[in-house]
C-alpha cells in the first residue's frame, strides 16, 4: 500500500475511488470468506484515504464469483434475504464517516504492519484517530509514542467504531492493541 501511495500523488488518492468490487470481480463476502473479514474490509474502505464505493448489493452480503455470478442483481422484492448484519456495519461505517471530520479530511500514517494486522493513524489540526484492521487473532500489538505516559487525570482512548473497551496507556504510554480477530476498531486519541 505505502508503495503505491508513493506513485499516486496525495490529491489524487484523496478524489480516488474505494474500490471492494465492481460487477467485474468477484463480489467482496466471496473474496474474504465470511462477514467478519468483510466488516475488516469495509472498515478499510471508509477508514482510509479516497471515496469509498460500495457495489450493489455488497452491503447485503450477497456472493458472486467472477463473470455474471457476481452480477447478481439486489433482490430488493426478498429483505428477507439481506443479511441485516452486514447493512448494519454498512450503515454504521457511512455515519462513522460522516461524523469524524479525520476521515474525510486527515492525512494517512502508517503504524504498524505485519501479515495479519494493519495500524494507522487518520490525523488533522482537529484531532487523530488510530485505526486497526486485523484479518485473524494473533500476538497483541504495542505501540509506543503515540501518547504521553498517563497521569492521574489521563483520559482513555474512547472507542468510535468496533465495541472494544477503551485503551488505556501502560504508565510508559505504551498502548496495547486487541488481539481477537477478524475486527476492526477505530478510537479517538486525546
Amino acid at each position: 500500500m505505502r508503495a503505491f501511495g508513493a506513485l499516486v500523488s496525495w490529491r489524487s488518492l484523496v478524489h480516488s475511488w474505494q474500490l471492494l468490487g465492481s460487477h467485474d470481480s468477484a463480489r467482496v463476502r466471496t473474496v474474504v470468506g465470511d462477514a467478519g473479514r468483510q466488516e475488516v474490509a469495509a472498515g478499510l474502505q471508509f477508514t482510509l484515504p479516497g471515496t469509498p464505493m460500495v457495489f450493489a448489493g455488497d452491503e447485503l452480503g450477497l456472493r458472486g464469483e467472477n463473470g455474471e455470478g457476481s452480477r447478481t442483481p439486489m433482490p430488493w422484492d426478498r429483505p428477507g434475504s439481506w443479511d441485516g448484519a452486514t447493512f448494519g456495519v454498512y450503515r454504521a461505517l457511512v455515519a462513522l464517516r460522516r461524523e469524524v471530520p479525520e476521515l474525510r479530511h486527515g492525512g494517512l500514517r502508517w503504524v504498524y504492519a505485519d501479515d495479519d494486522a494493519l495500524v494507522y493513524l487518520r490525523e488533522s489540526p482537529t484531532g487523530s484517530v488510530l485505526a486497526l484492521a486485523r484479518r485473524s487473532s494473533g500476538a497483541p500489538v504495542r505501540l509506543t509514542g503515540l501518547v504521553a505516559p498517563p497521569d492521574a487525570a489521563a483520559p482513555a482512548l474512547v472507542n468510535l467504531y468496533g465495541g472494544a473497551p477503551p485503551l488505556r496507556p501502560a504508565a510508559d504510554g505504551t498502548l496495547t492493541l486487541p488481539a481477537t480477530g477478524p475486527t476492526f476498531q477505530l478510537w479517538r486519541l486525546p
